[in-house]
């Protein structure tokens, strides 16, 4: 089943469009990540299609229903969005930054309900954050904060979940504990989740399929042990490296040679 179908779509700022003319799919429970240099469009894609960006023509479909003529509470009623840093202003709790995330399911005057208690606590059981509720979000470690954000995501209870490079700034049981929660979350909740990222050994072992962005469109889509080889990373990246085959996974891996 079809989740997120993007046709023809082209997105950009005011002076012009940064992707052109792309379309892809995205199916129930699948784990894509989007790759590409810096400069590709890769945090562009993910925050026009959430139409975070004015200037974006073609088409969106999430669960069939056409997204472009939806209100922004409408669209977060169908894609939460964990982006890449927070600034968090005011000092809220863990617990009270998960309950906002209820709000979009909310009529007028906002006021949790048994149902929402339930999709939070839910949220936090799953990611492992209850222990740490009642603390300011001001006061945790990078990573116990990115956990925080995907719960407020998960709670947020939307058929697709949008990350921008969730690894950035953690050290390395961080991101591997990150994305074993993503993972986890298409696998045993059938969540379907989109995520930009840097590193692309990282992704190789959680990930379905992988986009890779290069000069203003998709340049390869599929899965890791079909297009993560060294002359696709060449091409994408401009830079010399070899591919060998891990040897517990059977996955390619990328090396360097001083």
């Amino acid at each position: 089943m079809k989740i997120l179908e993007i046709k023809n779509f082209s997105v950009g700022y005011e002076n012009g469009y940064v992707l052109n003319d792309i379309s892809f799919s995205v199916f129930k429970g699948e784990l894509l990540c989007i790759l590409g240099r810096n400069g590709s469009g890769k945090t562009t894609l993910i925050k026009g299609i959430q139409k975070l960006i004015p200037n974006i023509k073609g088409e969106v479909y999430i669960e069939g229903i056409k997204i472009n003529g939806l209100g922004p509470k409408q669209i977060a009623r169908k894609v939460a969005y964990v982006p890449q840093l927070s600034d968090f202003i005011f000092q809220f709790t863990v617990k009270e930054l998960i309950e906002m995330a209820r709000y979009v399911h909310q009529g007028g005057i906002f006021k949790l309900t048994e149902s929402d208690r339930k999709k939070i606590n839910e949220a936090m059981e799953f990611t492992q954050i209850k222990e740490f509720q009642k603390r300011r979000i001001a006061h945790l470690s990078g990573g116990e904060r990115k956990r925080v954000l995907i719960a407020r995501a998960l709670a947020q209870d939307t058929p697709l979940i949008f990350l921008d490079e969730p690894s950035a700034h953690l050290d390395l049981n961080f991101q591997i504990e990150i994305y074993r929660l993503l993972f986890n979350l298409c696998k045993e909740k059938g969540k379907t989740i989109v995520c930009t990222e840097h590193n692309i050994n990282l992704v190789i072992p959680f990930c379905d399929r992988i986009i890779f962005l290069n000069n203003g469109g998709i340049f390869k889509e599929g899965k890791p042990n079909e297009i993560v080889n060294e002359e696709n990373i060449k091409q994408v990246y401009n830079t010399t490296v070899k591919v060998r085959k891990n040897p517990e996974t059977g996955l390619p891996e990328i090396y360097f040679i001083k």
